[in-house]
């Protein structure tokens, strides 16, 4: 089934539930294609979080390091839960998004998609049984799709983050470093 879209749908291949597009993320992407972005976002956390604790220990006496560390893992874990809840949330509305756009290149008007209908049943899988078949690959690729966006998003999140956390000016006072190091 050959057919550009606004999503860039070049071509699927029924027999494999595959379809290529211009996007690097899609349901055949290699190992690389996937640990590049995942070891770079790994790499922007690490900017981020390590002066983040830097500015939250900043200023503080060691006696309050133990509670300073404990508040901060406690509100760490609140939010990465939060985050995660908020992460699923958004991945399943663009995923129906992206099914509802895909799913509008899919009509017995559309010659491509006809003719893989057609493949289908004849493969044996029936009128419904295709339909189901080529549902199931655009929910394939609805979701790839919400996971990229997903990945621009956080991407950019991180990045302002960043710019802001190392910003932000540490609070100067409290215990000398030497005596912070003990509370650890």
């Amino acid at each position: 089934f050959k057919q550009k879209t606004a999503y860039e749908i070049k071509e699927c291949d029924w027999s494999s539930d595959v379809c290529s597009s211009d996007l690097r993320f899609n349901t055949e992407a290699p190992f690389n294609t996937i640990l590049i972005p995942t070891y770079l976002q790994g790499i922007a956390m690490a900017f981020f979080f390590i002066p983040l604790q830097s500015i939250i220990f900043s200023g503080l006496r060691p006696e309050q390091l133990p509670a300073a560390s404990g508040l901060s893992n406690f509100a760490r874990i609140t939010a990465g839960a939060m985050g995660t809840s908020l992460f699923t949330t958004v991945w399943e509305d663009r995923a129906a998004m992206h099914h509802a756009h895909l799913a509008e290149q899919v009509h017995q008007g559309n010659a491509a998609a006809a003719q893989a209908s057609a493949q289908l049943s004849a493969a044996g899988y029936g009128d419904a049984g295709a339909l189901a078949m080529i549902n199931r690959t655009l929910d394939q690729q609805a979701f790839t799709v919400s996971v990229t966006d997903l990945f621009w998003m956080s991407s950019v999140l991180f990045l302002a983050l960043i710019a802001l956390v190392w910003l932000t000016r540490p609070r100067r006072g409290g215990g000398a470093m030497g005596d912070a190091g003990g509370a650890h």
